[in-house]
């Protein structure tokens, strides 16, 4: 039998990105923005590639950043053939934004397992 005598709390901010993870594994879509290609931000240490939750999300960050970029749906199909080998070779890491600023990265694996898992592509809504 195990004991455990010593707990440390998780923090806000750890609960509040597993229930955020929680959310985008269950709700099958995810947004870029695309004007002839994906978009693609840098930031003080890396290059990221942007994505949200949803398409009005994806749209206010374009339209007071981006102006020529769209947001575009992030299918499976997208993910596998242009997405996650373009990511590998230019070593972007994938990060979740809301409308306004970048809410944590993921790394492409991470990315690709909690969302482009063979089952997930088949999700229809």
């Amino acid at each position: 039998m195990y004991r455990f005598n010593h707990f440390q709390p998780v923090s806000r901010e750890l609960m509040i990105k597993i229930s955020i993870l929680k959310t985008m594994m269950y709700c099958g879509v995810l947004w870029g923005l695309y004007h002839e290609g994906w978009a693609i931000k840098s930031d003080q240490d890396s290059h990221l590639f942007p994505f949200w939750l949803n398409g009005v999300q994806a749209h206010r960050y374009a339209k007071s950043n981006w102006k020529h970029y769209k947001p575009r749906k992030i299918t499976s199909k997208d993910f596998h053939e242009s997405l996650l080998p373009l990511l590998t070779r230019l070593q972007v890491e994938p990060a979740l934004f809301n409308s306004s600023h970048c809410k944590f990265k993921l790394s492409t694996q991470q990315m690709q397992h909690f969302f482009f898992r063979p089952h997930h592509s088949m999700i229809t809504v």
